[in-house]
């Protein structure tokens, strides 16, 4: 059963399961601190095809099959498939699924895809309308950089906030029982606007969304923090205060162009809302 938890978390009572999961990464990500956590790394940006976007459906489809031989169940045992990506239409996540003939419905959250995903695939099986489901995603470094920035061919100097995008794929299948890592809660998250104007900096409108449980307008250069109810003071203008789950409070300037963080100091461990 689930219940509602305020406006925007559900409670999942029988807490479905990730009962297999796989990422493949490309060249990269395989020389980063993660690499022992990856299933396959591939150092062929086109992977064998004959473009970027095709390559990141191949790693999509790669994520998908390894993620569904973990689990031990087969695609025609998988009610609802739920994945997306960051090309237009879905384009990658598309032609992954049509090779694996599951009812597919396309998600698009950007860098929430995969969260999204794993909320959907809850909900359809603790609601008993899907006894399996598979969750998917996938970027490209050089997709993305076609689709939001430059095309690499074009040879555009890169700006000192520009991102990298991963280059990678990651699936999740989810059912009501088994063995792995359970579905407890799971929280729809809302727009939150940090006035970021910076086209090319994705990364400070998007980092805070790793961390932001809930964010408290305060005004007249004054903060309250609620847990403890101590006040602090500090120069007129407008701040926001952000608990985040490090335990850490950080406060951003929104009068800065750049909305970077100013001051950060400890905090009680923070939880959801």
């Amino acid at each position: 059963m689930i219940q509602n938890i305020g406006r925007r978390t559900f409670c999942f009572e029988e807490q479905p399961v990730i009962i297999g999961y796989a990422a493949v990464a490309g060249k990269k990500e395989g020389e980063g601190p993660l690499s022992k956590f990856f299933d396959r790394i591939i150092y062929d940006p086109y992977d064998g095809m004959n473009s970027f976007e095709e390559a990141e459906s191949c790693m999509q489809s790669e994520a998908v099959s390894l993620a569904l031989g973990k689990s031990g169940v087969s695609a025609d045992e998988v009610d609802f498939a739920f994945a997306g990506d960051l090309l237009n239409q879905c384009t990658g996540s598309g032609f992954c699924l049509r090779n694996f003939n599951i009812p597919y419905l396309g998600q698009y959250g950007a860098c929430s895809t995969m969260g999204q995903g794993l909320m959907m695939a809850a909900l359809f099986v603790e609601s008993g309308a899907a006894k399996n489901a598979v969750c998917a995603t996938s970027s490209h470094f050089c997709s993305a950089e076609r689709q939001y920035r430059f095309p690499l061919e074009y040879g555009c100097v890169r700006t000192p906030t520009a991102q990298w995008t991963v280059t990678g794929a990651g699936s999740c299948v989810i059912a009501k029982t088994g063995k792995g890592a359970r579905i407890a809660h799971a929280t729809v998250g809302k727009i939150t606007d940090l006035g970021v104007t910076d086209a090319n900096n994705m990364g400070a409108a998007m980092a805070p969304a790793m961390g932001i449980i809930e964010p408290y307008p305060i005004g007249k250069g004054r903060l309250l923090h609620q847990k403890s109810k101590r006040k602090e003071l500090f120069r007129s203008g407008k701040f926001f205060k952000y608990e985040v789950l490090n335990g850490k409070t950080a406060t951003i300037d929104q009068r800065s162009n750049n909305n970077y963080i100013r001051r950060a100091g400890r905090a009680p461990a923070a939880t959801a809302h």
